[in-house]
């Protein structure tokens, strides 16, 4: 990859998330004694009666991850005994490296991401599906520039990493390239349409709401994640530790998602402003939200039951075995690594036996 050496920087921003993360739970300490009890007790140790187990989950902004914010405002999580704290990180690398410094206890991501950061050491598993990617993810370009194959010699701004990455490097794959044959430009997903607008790259590689804002300034989509069903999948994610000193924490974390997505279906429009407030920031109203939806399709609970159940094709394992090879190939993953080890699908509750044909 044609990028420069950005380790010092990528470290010292590691260390502010993980300041930030850390003063985010002291401030909540001191802001609500009442709840002191509750926070204090972390998710890696079994709540004691009438407290709530605390959980610190990362999220980056993406509408696909909006149902977290109804099921923290409607009580889902609350009944399900669980405290969680959303911390906000864009970047999946500072997210990762939270979680495996025990600063978050899970995250959302997407499953190609997921494989990227798995180590033996610091297991963690994805437990259940959020959300898909169908049409939210694409690349933009800007004049001239029509097709992926016209990308060559260009530069690229994507976040080296992220999924944006793995969208670029299977389109470029799928059009008979590879990232030696363009120049990849580092940046924020955030940051693609400034960088765009002000022609310091040629094309970018983003996801919603940072795509449309893209196009709405004059770049040209020229590829997205609507032709690519089932390659883009997001999960959440929960260290293997939390989860086997509180079986109740994947089992809650599910639940309390299913009740946001049933909340949804039968109150878009209260359920798209309460998205759009916890979301906040890049969503100025309900609308934005549901705009972006159109790019996205939500997990429920039956799509979950499919979606994880099994091996085969289009399966979580499939999908998730797919970004592994890929990957691999690459030189990205350096260390053998199994779908298999990623999965934990015990928290999904099982599709309903189908009653034997009577005559």
């Amino acid at each position: 990859m044609k990028t420069k050496p950005v380790h010092f920087l990528i470290s010292l921003s590691v260390v502010l998330v993980l300041l930030l993360v850390t003063q985010s739970s002291m401030a909540r300490l001191t802001a609500a004694p009442s709840q002191a009890t509750a926070a204090a007790t972390m998710a890696g140790t079994t709540a004691a009666p009438g407290t709530l187990a605390h959980l610190k989950i990362g999220y980056s902004t993406w509408v696909g991850y909006g149902p977290l914010f109804i099921a923290r405002d409607k009580g889902y999580l609350a009944a399900e005994g669980l405290d969680v704290e959303f911390v906000k990180v864009e970047d999946p690398k500072q997210r990762f490296t939270a979680l495996a410094a025990n600063q978050l206890d899970g995250l959302v991501t997407t499953l190609d991401t997921l494989s990227q950061y798995y180590k033996a050491e610091t297991p963690f598993k994805a437990i259940f599906g959020l959300d898909e990617s169908s049409g939210g993810d694409g690349i933009v370009a800007n004049a001239g520039i029509t097709t992926v194959k016209d990308l060559k010699g260009k530069q690229i701004g994507v976040n080296v990493g992220s999924v944006s990455q793995f969208f670029l490097e299977y389109e470029l794959q799928q059009n008979g390239m590879t990232d030696s044959d363009v120049t990849l430009v580092k940046m924020q997903q955030g940051d693609v349409p400034a960088a765009l607008a002000a022609n310091r790259v040629d094309a970018g590689v983003t996801w919603e709401p940072h795509l449309s804002k893209s196009v709405k300034a004059g770049a040209k989509l020229i590829a997205t994640s609507k032709d690519t069903p089932g390659l883009i999948v997001d999960i959440m994610v929960v260290r293997g530790d939390v989860l086997t000193a509180n079986p109740t924490v994947g089992k809650g974390l599910m639940n309390a998602w299913n009740k946001a997505i049933d909340y949804w279906k039968a109150n878009p429009d209260d359920a798209d402003s309460i998205m759009q407030k916890g979301l906040a920031g890049f969503y100025a109203t309900p609308d934005d939200i549901k705009a972006d939806l159109a790019g996205a399709t939500l997990f429920d609970l039956a799509h979950n039951q499919t979606f994880f159940g099994g091996t085969g094709k289009g399966t979580a394992t499939d999908t998730l075995q797919f970004a592994i090879d890929f990957y691999t190939k690459l030189n990205i993953i350096t260390t053998p690594v199994k779908a298999a080890d990623m999965i934990d699908a015990s928290y999904i509750p099982p599709m309903a036996a189908t009653p034997a044909a009577t005559k």
